[in-house]
């Protein structure tokens, strides 16, 4: 008995040496949760100094723990970690703050002449010059959005050895099982024909317009057999919705209004007619006031829907009103005008004509704020300006279609990116595709003389159109508002469609 009962003493002894430890064992535990939250609070609001704080305490305390933290314990210890060497991973490894203090030459080499923003502008700083070659970069090869660390995820420290083959297999051959890239590759064009888009109705004569309407599935087309044509366009059956016939009319130009609720329909006359879809009402306007030309044939719409812009001669730009069709202003530009475009927000107009000058112009004010030298160009014959803003592709009656960047906003005779010489025959169109990675150009003086470039890389598509697809003689095209269809309407009447 009075064994069992010395047992029993020494057994309560150690019970009452062991009850501080496991108390503090267990308020450690109750209080690990509140503090790491606090502790990653801290992370998000503060820098890099507290985190490294905060993460210097956790440890001593696991240390002062002698190891009775548990495995979410060792997690947050470990997601510090990362979040410091991710904050740690985004400060430059080296700043010279010599940088500022360099001077660099632009102007002494022609490779670096492109990095100017004017002419007057000669020496720059090394930072600055550092900024430039950033932006030059950016220009021609995109974003370089794949070298950005913040985008870089860590793995799932939780997931299991099948996950983590896989992500060693995505790290090898991820075009093999992602999806296919936004962007459009260069060489090789994905194209085919559909159905004709005027199937239901073709051109007794060839087709001097064909355009897709700003926002809906329909397309027009119109020519010298004095019709204008609407179809639906399904890549199907393309019906036909509505024909509309002007005596002794043939239309050399049309264009859908802005909004898309008018069609604008011009030939060698002085008068021009408006086709309202949404009343179903032809009108008539007989003149445009105080001016004396023979005839109104070209014009262009504004992408802001203010204005129509008619050819005059001897320079004239003739604007009207696009709401009222009233005469607004008239602009002057030397020699001819041959040749009108548009930026995307319209408020900048670019002219050229047989001067081989190519105006700039502020819509706002109505003045001319630029003029350049089209390089190599006597007549210019079409001007296209991308959607995004970056390129403006001037053709030429010699069959030369020179692309520019931005330089050529603060140059008087600019260094074209790419001079596309495929066509050898004057070009009548060029027009980019909305997301700015097609130019089209086309010249209706020779059979199949049809091409298109790919931007940023400046090079001809080589598989698309090849000798067997019957373009025949290209009088013009369009694009659909989402580059989804490709429209050619050629010199027999049809509007070629291709998807």
């Amino acid at each position: 008995m009075s064994r069992k009962k010395d047992k029993r003493q020494v057994e309560h002894e150690e019970c009452v040496e062991t009850l501080p430890k496991v108390r503090k064992k267990q308020m450690i535990g109750e209080n690990w949760d509140d503090e790491a939250e606090k502790t990653l609070e801290r992370l998000v609001f503060g820098g890099e100094t507290d985190a490294l704080r905060e993460l210097e305490k956790l440890e001593n305390e696991v240390s002062v723990d002698d190891g009775s933290a548990s495995e979410e314990d060792d997690e947050v210890v470990d997601e510090l970690h990362y979040e410091i060497k991710k904050i740690e991973g985004r400060q430059p490894a080296w700043e010279d703050d010599a940088d500022d203090e360099e001077r660099i030459e632009i102007s002494s080499e022609s490779r670096l002449k492109k990095l100017r923003d004017g002419a007057d502008e000669t020496v720059v700083t090394g930072k600055k010059f550092t900024q430039k070659l950033k932006r030059q970069f950016e220009r021609i090869y995109g974003d370089a959005s794949w070298a950005d660390l913040d985008k870089k995820t860590r793995k799932d420290s939780e997931s299991d050895d099948d996950e983590e083959e896989e992500n060693s297999v995505l790290k090898r051959a991820g075009n093999l099982l992602t999806g296919k890239s936004d962007n459009l590759p260069r060489g090789f064009l994905d194209i085919a024909r559909t159905k004709d888009a005027n199937i239901d109705k073709p051109s007794n004569a060839a087709l001097q317009c064909v355009e897709f309407h700003p926002s809906a599935k329909v397309l027009l087309t119109a020519g010298f057999n004095k019709t204008l044509d609407l179809f639906q366009i399904d890549g199907q059956n393309n019906p036909k919705l509505q024909s509309i016939f002007l005596e002794r009319f043939p239309i050399h130009t049309a264009h859908f209004t802005a909004d898309g609720e008018q069609v604008i329909l011009a030939s060698q006359r002085r008068s021009f007619y408006v086709y309202d879809m949404i009343k179903g009402s032809v009108i008539k306007i007989p003149r445009i006031r105080g001016r004396e030309e023979k005839h109104f044939d070209k014009f262009v719409v504004s992408p802001d829907g203010k204005h129509l812009v008619f050819l005059g001669s001897n320079g004239y730009l003739i604007l009207l009103s696009s709401k009222t069709k009233q005469w607004v202003d008239n602009l002057k530009m030397n020699g001819s005008v041959d040749a009108v475009a548009f930026n995307a927000d319209g408020s900048r107009m670019f002219t050229a004509g047989g001067d081989g000058e190519v105006y700039v112009w502020n819509m706002n004010t109505r003045s001319c704020v630029h003029k350049f030298r089209d390089e190599g160009c006597l007549n210019s014959t079409t001007l296209a300006a991308s959607a995004d803003g970056q390129y403006l592709a001037c053709g030429s009656d010699s069959g030369v279609v020179n692309i520019y960047d931005e330089q050529y906003l603060h140059q008087t005779q600019p260094k074209p990116l790419k001079a596309v010489m495929n066509l050898t025959t004057s070009v009548n169109k060029a027009l980019f595709n909305s997301t700015s990675e097609v130019l089209a150009i086309s010249s209706k003086v020779k059979k199949d003389c049809f091409k298109m470039v790919h931007l940023p890389s400046l090079t001809v598509f080589s598989n698309w159109p090849t000798s067997r697809t019957p373009l025949r003689y290209v009088h013009t095209f369009d694009f659909s508002p989402n580059s989804g269809y490709l429209s050619i309407g050629n010199d027999r009447g049809k509007a070629l469609l291709f998807r």
